[in-house]
């Protein structure tokens, strides 16, 4: 049964104009968007804001030529005015920003455009997305809403709202719809919290994307998951697992509530996966992998992917992969050094997800080949790699054999050692104690199935450095990833390795 349609508080905040708010917003661009392109801080690679505060990727798809990335985007900040702003680019490597997309200035989302889906559609896209209210006590209410596009990809907004508040027995955090196809039936899934003040994913279908019908839960038995408060940013899609041949559904999802357990867990919020099988049916969810944290770094949050098996957007990608973007940030932490430039957080780099034997694995999506192509390096007798000298922008690949003695990568600034990793037999681990940014921590370390060969592919980009690791097979690349941000102190940069043994080493670097 759908569930009753609410009506919007009286007390309901009023929106602004669309065209108040969006002048505010082109104003600080005009302002400070000088500011920002020309900070050493800012990235050449990651798709970031022009100003103002980025967060969550939303509604990323594909046209058969262009991505098109939307993203959560206070223009305003520290006001939080959350807009969509729209990206494009053809190779998920250079970004070309679009402008404003949605702007919130309705009864139904005047307290911001949060985040959502999009598919495509004959003759172009559709995006689901939350709408949130507040009255002037605070209290919210939550709108499910559709915007449709042309072949643009530059969404309009319809209403009244698919959904309208949540479905009873849950409160009004009830966001972040993914809306997919299978079977021949539309499924949407919503990230929820029950009035008991834990959290759900809810499921919605629909025979025409317009009309949708309340299911009921996801049913996932995870013990380490019940005492969580919210589910956010909830995504299913279904991967081969590359081992065993076999479909499986994938969960991919950020539980509110996670207490720290030894070194996992470690962020305000975590962002992770469940592997299994899904029973349209039932509903029920067969869990077979148990929640795994997608990254081990220090930024990592709400991710959603884009895919190329028809059972996301992309469903005419060049290739096959599922790709996976998230927020490089966290939320309640945004005092970066950044935004002295007024302009704070970015997205990580676009990752292709792997199914192995129940568990992803995560590397740069290959257009980075193309854009910075890998040549041989060699350390000199000190392991300092001069072809890296002072660079802003690089990425290192390499293969080092830790059997009788780890490895560490360090990262010199003016200041001392910034960044230091430590790849070992049976642990990676990355401090960035010497940067200019440490909320959060500044130490992270993983335990690893034992190797004597380690696999590496360090990507730094401005103020972002993402690690790949893996252990003595290629295809194991990725199996830990580490995000952080990291802001160097000066302009001059040295690298170095130490120990172990370097069996191969690769380069690139942009200026």
């Amino acid at each position: 049964m759908s569930p009753k349609k609410t009506k919007t508080s009286k007390n309901a905040s009023k929106a602004r104009p669309e065209r108040d708010l969006a002048l505010e917003a082109q104003d600080v661009l005009d302002t400070f968007g000088a500011a920002v392109r020309a900070d050493r801080d800012y990235p050449a690679l990651h798709l970031a804001p022009p100003v103002g505060r980025l967060n969550d990727p939303n509604g990323l798809v594909y046209d058969g030529h262009n991505y098109h990335a939307f993203y959560q985007y206070s223009p305003l900040h520290p006001e939080r005015k959350v807009y969509w702003r729209h990206a494009v680019s053809t190779n998920l490597v250079d970004w070309k920003d679009l402008g404003t997309a949605l702007v919130p200035n309705t009864r139904y989302d005047s307290h911001g455009c949060y985040s959502g889906s999009g598919i495509r559609v004959k003759g172009g896209f559709e995006f689901f997305y939350t709408g949130n209210v507040k009255d002037s006590k605070n209290k919210r209410e939550a709108y499910q809403i559709l915007a449709t596009a042309g072949k643009d990809a530059s969404p309009v907004r319809q209403l009244p709202p698919l959904i309208s508040g949540p479905h009873d027995g849950y409160t009004a955090h009830y966001r972040d719809p993914h809306v997919f196809e299978r079977d021949g039936k539309w499924w949407m899934v919503i990230g929820a919290q029950r009035k008991d003040k834990t959290g759900a994913v809810v499921v919605y279908t629909s025979k025409d994307r317009r009309d949708w019908k309340f299911k009921g839960e996801l049913g996932i038995k995870a013990k380490e998951l019940e005492k969580c408060y919210m589910f956010e940013c909830p995504s299913l899609l279904q991967l081969r697992d590359e081992v065993t041949g076999e479909i499986r559904d994938v969960l991919i999802f950020s539980p509110q509530g996670l207490k720290p357990m030894g070194e996992k867990y470690l962020n305000i919020y975590q962002s992770g996966y469940i592997v299994g099988k899904f029973n349209p049916k039932t509903l029920k969810f067969k869990v077979e992998t148990p929640f795994t944290e997608l990254d081990a770094g220090f930024e990592f949050y709400a991710p959603q992917t884009i895919s190329g098996t028809g059972t996301s957007a992309a469903q005419d990608a060049p290739h096959d992969e599922t790709v996976m973007i998230a927020w490089f940030g966290n939320a309640e932490q945004d005092d970066q050094p950044s935004w002295s430039k007024r302009w704070v957080h970015m997205m990580t780099f676009p990752r292709e997800l792997h199914l192995r034997d129940g568990k992803l694995y995560q590397h740069p999506v290959p257009q980075l080949d193309d854009a910075m192509p890998l040549q041989p390096i060699e350390p000199d007798e000190k392991g300092k790699l001069k072809e890296l000298k002072d660079a802003r922008v690089f990425r290192l690949r390499g293969r080092v054999n830790v059997a009788d003695e780890r490895v560490k990568i360090k990262i010199k600034d003016t200041h001392g050692v910034a960044l230091s990793i430590v790849l070992d037999q049976d642990f990676v681990q990355m401090d960035r104690g010497g940067t200019r940014y440490t909320e959060g921590g500044s130490l992270r370390r993983r335990t690893l199935k034992r190797a004597k060969t380690r696999q590496f592919e360090l990507l730094v980009d401005g103020s972002a450095a993402e690690l790949f690791v893996g252990g003595k097979l290629a295809a194991s690349l990725g199996a830990e990833v580490f995000s952080a941000r990291t802001f160097f102190k000066g302009e001059k940069r040295r690298v170095r390795l130490t120990g172990g043994k370097v069996l191969s080493l690769e380069y690139a670097r942009k200026n």
